[in-house]
């Protein structure tokens, strides 16, 4: 981003429902991480999609049980 703007990070899963809002806010130009509770989430493959005033991307994620 070179200016400010909304940016928008959200969860889907492989039928295309929403899941999950990670961040919907109006955010200055940087470098961001985010971190979520996925522990809600059932084991399986997920789209995450960024949506910014510079265009929209979307990727998958596979979300792996954890050993107890």
């Amino acid at each position: 981003m070179e200016a400010t703007g909304r940016v928008r990070l959200r969860i889907y899963d492989l039928l295309g429902r929403h899941v999950e809002t990670l961040v919907d806010a109006q955010l200055p130009p940087d470098t961001y991480a985010v971190t979520f509770d996925a522990r809600t989430l059932a084991c399986g493959t997920y789209l995450y999609r960024l949506e910014t005033a510079a265009g929209v991307e979307t990727l998958r994620v596979t979300l792996v049980e954890r050993a107890a």
